[in-house]
């Protein structure tokens, strides 16, 4: 093990600029348990839904999109909130009409109109007068070699049929089997400097285990209404129990065909037929974002897609319209603003972030930015002098742009670090309000109960505790914990961490403690489907997360974030994932005695045990087991090594390690 750099006095500061934001000072009892009152009412969340609702898709830059950030920075300054700052990037905006207008995008198939559920985002433009071709098929169903060559392709209208829900996650699951080119295509779109794409951040934690195809409810750590899961752990979930699980099958598996199919065969245009009924197809997008590509694309649903496939086996010819536009410079930026804690303008000022994006196809999928003005609406009505800590609320909408953030490196927290130093914690929202729909032959329906909220997080034990005590105290009805970095209550893998780049930022800020609250947006809230606010969600339902939310926000506010940081987690679950026995034992009842130091605030004796813990584990691990918990044992110490720094200003700790 490696010798620390900083220790002593500037350990004991940590302790108490960091343990106790507020000592010295009475807690507001607002700090301590979570009033209501102070929450928007649920007419006034009703009326910001009904009001993003009437402006339809909030793509960035588009009409919609501008107004949705007036409404935001209109309440941002009427909540007090200071020092907003926009954060413009280049962008060139692809766009067409949008549901329910479908004047842009049209197809007859052997002279028969055809109903179009949406067309294939960034996928290039006929023009009005669209563009007429013989079909080929395409299923994807077929092994390759059954399949049309790409050579055939060409000049083509491709009709391609997705594989059934009924074979995801099951041998009769058929690869694609089509390597993608080898050089990018030279038509790039956005952004319009034409950069390679970068690769994606990482996820905020491991995922311990193999979880398996995203199919099915998987181990957690706690979930609330037990009885109305109707499926056991890791059992496919039929579409009339739930259709998230198959709406995000559908929704992307066009994406590696674009890229490795369509664009290098240089067909003429292309339809996909989904196994969706007409209601949940109705506005759908593509997932993640393709980069622009010049393969005009719509989006059927099986029952209007049935008489298309037919006519393409057969051979016969459709005309296909996509009149696309491109408006260049379109406005694009990424929003920040302070709700001033008591400590603002001041050397000691800790902060929690609050991120989200406000870019997106429906009003649930995108209303991650209402969810943070209702938390800020709660800390508003304190004063100042009562907010332990500052609150910065940072919107990115880069999250549906082409290729999406990792391809768009416009990215304020990367940019402007010195914006986000006095972060010491955090909490991710995202789709707040989402009802669940079930299908019944072709019947799309909500079933009266909310969507599944899942509240991810990092593997400590005071912050799971935090997360399971705010859904139980805010009665959030199917809400579940997951720490995909270990084992569930059941001793299997947790679900996978779903959209994390917006909590990803307290990882690469320095390990900081914080969750991840997001609805299960695909069963009602990823289609660009209006009107859909008295539909599609539900305002009361987004007052409870928010209570949630607010009840997480509380925890940073008040308790020690160190204390309640990752890096513990990880080192406690690196020793209790070792193998039974006496040296498991003997490091388990070491760290428990560690950590009992740290939840007391006593880290002048912290570092001690932690060398006695490493010396310990020397001794007894070799190989795999070593490495985990050598490298749990540094992240533990960085992070220490990390909040000295910032706190006595010396110089910042690699942030590569607590990666």
């Amino acid at each position: 093990m490696r010798a620390w750099r900083h220790s002593g006095p500037a350990l004991l500061l940590l302790a108490t600029s960091l343990a106790l934001p507020a000592q010295g000072q009475p807690s507001s009892p607002k700090l301590r348990a979570v009033d209501r009152a102070l929450l928007p009412a649920t007419a006034q969340i009703q009326d910001w839904l009904d009001q993003k609702d009437s402006w339809g898709p909030a793509y960035t830059g588009s009409p919609a999109w501008q107004k949705f950030m007036g409404l935001v920075r209109a309440e941002l300054a009427r909540m007090g909130a200071v020092n907003l700052l926009e954060h413009s990037f280049p962008y060139t905006r692809w766009y067409t009409t949008e549901f329910p207008d479908k004047s842009g995008w049209s197809l007859s198939s052997d002279g028969t109109h055809v109903e179009v559920a949406s067309y294939g985002t960034q996928s290039g433009s006929t023009g009005p007068a669209g563009v007429t071709a013989p079909m080929v098929l395409y299923d994807l169903a077929l092994p390759v070699e059954k399949r049309p060559p790409l050579a055939a392709l060409a000049g083509k209208i491709v009709v391609v049929k997705q594989q059934p829900y009924a074979s995801f996650g099951t041998p009769a699951r058929v690869p694609l089997g089509v390597a993608g080119p080898r050089t990018a295509a030279a038509y790039c779109g956005n952004p319009p400097a034409c950069r390679p794409p970068l690769r994606g951040a990482e996820p905020p934690s491991p995922q311990w285990g193999k979880p398996g195809p995203l199919m099915s409810y998987m181990d957690y750590e706690y979930r609330s209404g037990g009885d109305s899961y109707a499926t056991r752990l890791f059992e496919k979930v039929p579409v009339t129990v739930e259709s998230s699980f198959r709406n995000r099958d559908q929704f992307g598996q066009i994406r590696e065909v674009i890229t490795n199919v369509l664009v290098p065969s240089r067909a003429a245009g292309a339809v996909t037929v989904m196994d969706l009924s007409p209601l949940a197809a109705a506005g759908t997008r593509i997932h993640p974002t393709p980069r622009q590509f010049n393969v005009p694309l719509l989006m059927l649903d099986r029952v209007a897609g049935a008489k298309v496939l037919a006519d393409a086996a057969a051979g016969k010819s459709a005309h296909l319209v996509l009149d696309a536009h491109e408006e260049e410079n379109a406005t694009a930026y990424e929003l920040l603003a302070t709700l001033p804690g008591r400590d603002y303008g001041s050397p000691s000022d800790q902060a929690i972030l609050l991120a989200t994006h406000l870019d997106g196809p429906s009003v649930v999928e995108d209303d991650g930015g209402l969810a943070i003005l209702a938390v800020l609406h709660y800390y508003a009505q304190l004063p100042q002098a009562e907010r332990p800590r500052s609150l910065i609320a940072f919107f990115d909408t880069r999250h549906f742009v082409p290729g999406t953030e990792g391809s768009y490196p416009f990215d304020l927290v990367k940019d402007r670090p010195d914006l986000f130093r006095s972060v010491v914690g955090g909490v991710a929202m995202e789709h707040f309000g989402g009802l669940q729909f079930v299908e019944e032959g072709d019947s799309y329906k909500p079933t009266g109960k909310p969507a599944t909220t899942y509240i991810w997080g990092w593997p400590n034990a005071l912050a799971v505790q935090e997360a399971i005590a705010a859904v139980k105290d805010q009665a959030l009805p199917r809400a579940i914990v997951d720490v995909p970095a270990r084992p569930g209550v059941n001793g299997k893998p947790q679900q996978r961490w779903l959209g994390g780049g917006f909590s990803r930022y307290l990882v690469d800020l320095g390990g900081w403690p914080g969750w991840h609250v997001s609805g299960d947006w695909p069963s009602a809230g990823f289609q660009a489907y209006y009107p859909a606010a008295k539909t599609r969600l539900s305002a009361e339902h987004f007052r409870l997360q928010s209570a949630v939310a607010v009840q997480l926000v509380n925890a940073l506010m008040t308790k020690d974030v160190i204390a309640m940081a990752p890096a513990w987690g990880y080192l406690q679950t690196a020793i209790d994932l070792l193998d039974k026995g006496t040296v498991r034992d003997r490091l388990q009842q070491e760290f428990s005695a560690s950590f009992a130091l740290v939840q007391a605030g006593q880290y002048a004796q912290v570092r001690g045990a932690l060398l006695a813990l490493a010396g310990d584990a020397g001794k007894s691990l070799t190989g795999a087991a070593a490495d985990s918990f050598d490298g749990a044992m540094r992240q533990a110490r960085t992070l220490l090594d990390r909040a000295i720094a910032r706190q006595a200003g010396l110089p910042a700790v690699d942030r590569a390690e607590l990666r």
